[in-house]
């Protein structure tokens, strides 16, 4: 049956997060349907749901660009601040989703399901607005964003947990492209050993440590990979 696209509100979101705390006690509740139709918990925004349903999650990049063209043909002019539709989007996705544990669901932190744009440090834990609002902001560099949106939408990994979370750093088009040369590996198209763990937070912590000297955003890629210190030549030499 062809459903709407739909926006929570705040009552909605509210019965969102009873329902998400109920699943980690020993009396989770029934998933509330009622979050998912014109309601006192929902507002249609129009569309068609089957956009959603054809989502690959698990692949966050077509995810992420899927997302946009759900965007853009909703016409919604300030994404990026609609705490309702993504909530709503992550409430309608969640049975596809969410982790489950000994046959319960585990729904983890409430950052992945509730959007809080005001919050940077919260937002991009989102699964699904930070990944489109990164994929919009550089959907040009669409191949080099593979490094950052590969894998399971519900598996985000360190490297993306290290870079995401600095607004500094996701929003720097240069350095994208530094670290999809550092931790890409174009032969095998996939990510190169040691980039998802140790790797990720350690240039996490070397470039906030530059970012007192230098102006990351007037800098080229090749010039940023340039200025790291000899611990990342592994990774720089697997492509010379």
């Amino acid at each position: 049956m062809e459903m709407k696209i739909c926006r929570l509100t705040a009552q909605g979101i509210e019965r969102f997060i009873r329902y998400l705390d109920s699943l980690k006690t020993e009396h989770p509740q029934e998933f509330p349907q009622e979050l998912l139709v014109p309601s006192e918990y929902a507002t249609e925004i129009g569309g068609d749901t089957g956009w959603l349903d054809a989502l690959d999650l698990s692949d966050r990049l077509k995810t992420a660009k899927g997302l946009d063209e759900v965007v853009h043909n909703l016409g919604l002019q300030s994404a990026e601040r609609d705490k309702g539709f993504w909530t709503w989007c992550s409430a309608y996705l969640f049975n596809r989703l969410c982790k489950r544990s000994s046959g319960r669901y585990n729904p983890g932190e409430l950052a992945i399901w509730v959007a809080e744009p005001d919050n940077w440090k919260r937002y991009y834990r989102h699964y699904l607005a930070s990944i489109w609002q990164v994929y919009a902001a550089h959907k040009d560099m669409e191949d080099e964003l593979v490094v950052l949106l590969n894998g399971p939408v519900n598996v985000p990994g360190e490297l993306w947990a290290q870079v995401a979370a600095n607004q500094k750093l996701i929003t720097n088009r240069s350095m994208i492209g530094a670290i999809f040369h550092l931790f890409w590996d174009k032969q095998n198209n996939g990510r190169k050993r040691g980039a998802g763990g140790a790797g990720a937070r350690r240039l996490s912590q070397v470039l906030k440590q530059f970012e007192r000297t230098y102006d990351f955003y007037a800098m080229d890629p090749d010039d940023l990979v340039r200025l790291l210190p000899r611990e990342f030549d592994r990774f720089k030499e697997i492509d010379a």
